[in-house]
């Protein structure tokens, strides 16, 4: 990444460190696993070798979901059991992906690295990342909560005695949707902001990289918004795109079969692929921004680390 590149152009610049990429697909790909791992025994008794199973790898329009839904209500059960390990599951996912983003903040835009110079600083950076992931949880919660409750209540005084099919119900709940959509914005861009003031002064804690987050923001929070917007429209669409593909795809077939879980890891690559195009972006955007951000908040030192050498 070159001093020159905008936001934009750093963030598909990013996208050459395939390993990073890797790093993060392999471990969605462990974790799906691993909430997936209670219903296989289930599956393989209940599907294999019967006209469900069938109907599951065509891909049956009619008879797949009625298939389904009859599997959830008999195996009650061993479904409960996979969506606890699933919720286990997502909660490691939660705090790996703190792990990895103090790494990521860190090393990405300086040359290659290696994975040692990644886990270094993810390590250091770990708990900071959590007390940040806690102030955004918060803050997600007073503010979408003051905004969809209190503009819920008065949408439903608004129209008591209004028709259910009245255009201006549409209209204020596309309100509602829009603006609680923005909001959730500018908090994530403030927590991951936040989290990448570790790139520029090691030992801030999370309330002061708080306000660097907001200063830095200052001034250029429609440029952040059309940022976050930009991957957050094309990592959705490319992943809901390949996704679908997937779906609808039936596997009768052991190369049907194959293509299907290459494409399915592909979603996790592609996933995995977004994130760290939106955090190249995200780190030349701060860039030029940190130095006044880091001198408008007193007592934090410039401590600006040198940049990692080249990868074994």
């Amino acid at each position: 990444m070159t001093e020159t590149q905008g936001p934009v152009p750093a963030g598909f610049t990013s996208l050459s460190h395939g390993k990073l990429i890797l790093l993060l697909a392999l471990t969605s790909l462990v974790l799906g696993l691993s909430g997936a791992a209670p219903l296989m025994p289930t599956f393989k008794k209940v599907l294999s070798g019967t006209l469900a199973g069938d109907h599951f790898i065509r891909n049956a329009p009619t008879f797949a979901p009625t298939d389904f839904f009859d599997l959830i209500r008999e195996k009650g059960p061993a479904v409960e059991g996979a969506m606890r390990a699933t919720g286990l599951a997502g909660v490691l996912g939660v705090l790996l992906q703190m792990l990895y983003a103090g790494g990521i903040v860190v090393v990405l835009g300086r040359g290659p690295f290696s994975f040692g110079q990644l886990f270094e600083p993810a390590r250091r950076n770990f708990w900071h990342n959590l007390k940040c992931f806690f102030l955004f949880a918060i803050a997600n919660l007073i503010v979408l909560g003051a905004w969809l409750g209190g503009g819920g209540v008065l949408r439903k005084k608004l129209f008591e005695d209004a028709p259910p099919d009245a255009p201006a119900r549409s209209l204020t709940f596309w309100i509602l949707a829009g603006v609680a959509v923005l909001l959730f914005a500018a908090l994530s861009l403030l927590y991951d902001f936040a989290r990448a003031a570790r790139r520029h002064a090691p030992t801030i804690g999370a309330f002061r990289a708080y306000r660097l987050a907001r200063r830095a923001l200052s001034g250029s929070w429609l440029r952040a918004l059309a940022l976050w917007t930009l991957w957050f429209a094309l990592g959705g669409g490319a992943v809901l795109a390949l996704f679908a593909v997937t779906w609808a795809l039936p596997a009768v077939s052991r190369p049907a079969i194959a293509l299907l879980i290459l494409l399915q890891f592909g979603v996790l690559w592609l996933r995995s692929a977004v994130r760290v195009a939106a955090w190249g972006s995200y780190i030349a955007f701060l860039e030029p921004r940190a130095r006044p951000a880091l001198s408008a908040i007193a007592r934090v030192k410039l401590t600006f680390e040198p940049a990692p050498a080249t990868s074994a």
